[in-house]
């Protein structure tokens, strides 16, 4: 996962602070970072807006033109540029002479026989998206000559985190929960999430909503009305290329900006396609096709948003393409929701489709996150003047997590960090991840589900501490232990074996059903009905093995 200093920085203050340092803290106490951190926008520099004031055919080429444009200085700048977008008027991003770009410094040269002096830019030469179509199209009115890191947030830290490291840490699967642990380490506050009081919405009317499988639970959703824009703003599209999406349209732009700041996944149906939203089941076996184009086999198992009875999504993994946000959509239904994990984890399995949202439902993430993130898309809607809320928001919840406290045992706590840390720094630790402490007693919060005994605070203790700081004793007590008699047992004809020539092998018990034709089983063999494990990782680990030849031939001639 790949997270943006910016974005965080916009809900934890760290002007004044070393970021990579923070990043580094981060790291020792909190997940994985990678490598490699990207200092984005650095490779660049001299890259202006530019303003095309005159356009003629080249006399010798149907694709080149000879421009003069306008970068701010006395006299218009000629070039020569291939883009087949150019257009008077038109404002782009200009690397003046002396820019560069990567490693390439940019110097007047001649081509196709005229003087070129300088380059307009696409989106892609100036790394903030993969569009390489055309020139930039600026849009925004902004002085001829402004740097273009001035218009827009180019300039950026991102680092990749190992997903592995968050598996038990669903609040971290967005950048809002990376910043409240940013804050904690940095010392400092967590800004407010940005939302709407939907609460204004409640007298408008509301979509007809039924959930028919305790599978789903928990849904939320409202309509969004007279959509005025289909482009995302460039500072949107350029934190989802930092963080690996690409830009497709606003609302589909929105609805990934959403998962990447909150961690909940959220969907944009196509308004005149949704009359009434029913969550379930379907009766019998059916045909759909997904949003990537591709025909999907239902099975009874298959959790389903339906318009009344006819699917527009597979829940919690991927929408279906009649009900798809394209650029004449006027209006859309916003659902935010909650799914089973393991519901969408056997389904991602079956169909083979694996996707950024059932992802994080697999990871059993806060249901109570739902309403926040409808209220902050409509936040957003509202920003960026692109439509208005049409329905008061319909919310049904199945699954209200049951309230957790935890004891707050600073002895404890100490004796098993080996620390002398007071009750008092315990207790600001704890707030500043905001788990408030009342009394003895820790208020879990519902997006904390891995806090549930003594240790689980001590480690949300130590790692406030720092890890680093705690002091190397040595243990109090001697360790005892021993060896079995099975164990001894084993171990004899271990080396009795290595002694005559023998190697040890540990593969994995469950194979491929092609290993019998390999080892030229007979059809008739009683070693041919293999165990078949229900949810394989894959074909080649779908059955459990009968004879270990298969294997040991393997491993031999992978070493051979």
């Amino acid at each position: 996962m790949f997270l943006s200093m910016n974005w965080i920085s916009d809900f934890v203050d760290l002007s004044g602070l070393d970021k990579m340092e923070l990043i580094r803290k981060f790291s020792l106490s909190t997940a994985e970072v990678e490598n490699e951190i990207f200092f984005k926008g650095s490779d660049f520099s001299g890259i202006v807006v530019a303003e095309i004031k005159e356009i003629e055919d080249h006399p010798k080429s149907e694709k080149l033109h000879l421009l003069k444009v306008d970068i701010g200085e006395a006299e218009l700048v000629d070039v020569v540029c291939g883009a087949p977008n150019v257009r008077v008027g038109m404002k782009t991003a200009f690397a003046k002479v002396g820019a560069r770009l990567g490693e390439i410094e940019i110097a007047p040269r001649p081509l196709a026989g005229f003087m070129s002096n300088g380059m307009c830019c696409s989106e892609k030469e100036i790394g903030i998206s993969d569009d390489n179509s055309g020139i930039m199209d600026i849009l925004e009115d902004v002085k001829n000559g402004t740097d273009i890191k001035d218009l827009y947030e180019i300039d950026d830290i991102v680092f990749e985190v190992d997903n592995k490291s968050l598996t038990n840490r669903p609040d971290l699967w967005g950048h809002y929960g990376i910043a409240r642990e940013f804050a904690s380490l940095a010392g400092r506050e967590l800004k407010p999430l940005p939302q709407v009081d939907l609460s204004q919405y409640d007298n408008l009317p509301k979509i007809d909503l039924k959930i028919e499988d305790d599978l789903c639970q928990r849904y939320s959703c409202l309509q969004v009305a007279n959509i005025k824009k289909n482009v995302s703003p460039v500072n949107m599209r350029i934190r989802l290329f930092y963080c690996g999406m690409r830009g497709i349209n606003l609302l589909a732009d929105l609805t990934n900006y959403i998962m990447l700041e909150m961690g909940q996944p959220t969907h944009a149906f196509d308004g005149n396609k949704i009359d009434e939203i029913k969550i379930g089941t379907p009766e019998e076996s059916c045909k759909f096709t997904t949003l990537d184009n591709t025909e999907r086999d239902i099975t009874t198992d298959t959790l389903l948003i339906k318009n009344a009875t006819t699917p527009v999504a597979i829940a919690g993994i991927m929408g279906g393409l009649d009900s798809e946000i394209v650029d004449g959509t006027t209006s859309v239904v916003l659902e935010s929701a909650n799914f089973d994990g393991t519901s969408i984890r056997k389904t991602a399995l079956a169909l083979g489709m694996r996707t950024d949202a059932s992802g994080k439902f697999e990871k059993n993430i806060d249901p109570m996150m739902t309403v926040p993130a409808v209220e902050r898309a409509c936040e957003l809607v509202e920003l960026l003047g692109c439509g208005d809320v049409m329905d008061g928001m319909v919310d049904i919840i199945n699954y209200v997590p049951a309230p957790k406290t935890v004891k707050l045992e600073p002895e404890k706590i100490n004796a098993l960090l080996g620390t002398d840390i007071s009750r008092e720094d315990m207790v600001k630790y704890l707030a500043l991840l905001e788990v408030p402490v009342d009394g003895d007693d820790i208020q879990v919060p519902s997006w904390r589900p891995d806090l549930n005994l003594m240790a689980d605070i001590a480690e949300e203790v130590g790692r406030s501490f720092g890890y680093n700081e705690i002091p190397t004793t040595q243990l109090k007590m001697a360790a005892k232990g021993g060896y079995s008699p099975k164990m001894l047992f084993e171990s004899a004809c271990g080396n009795a074996c290595r002694a005559l020539g023998y190697n040890e092998i540990i593969p994995y018990s469950f194979v491929s059903p092609e290993i019998f034709d390999r080892i030229r089983l007979p059809e008739n063999s009683a070693l041919r009905n293999p165990m078949r494990i229900q949810n394989p990782l894959g074909e080649d680990t779908s059955v459990m093995r009968t004879t270990a030849l298969p294997s040991m031939l393997d491993i031999l001639s992978r070493n051979m």
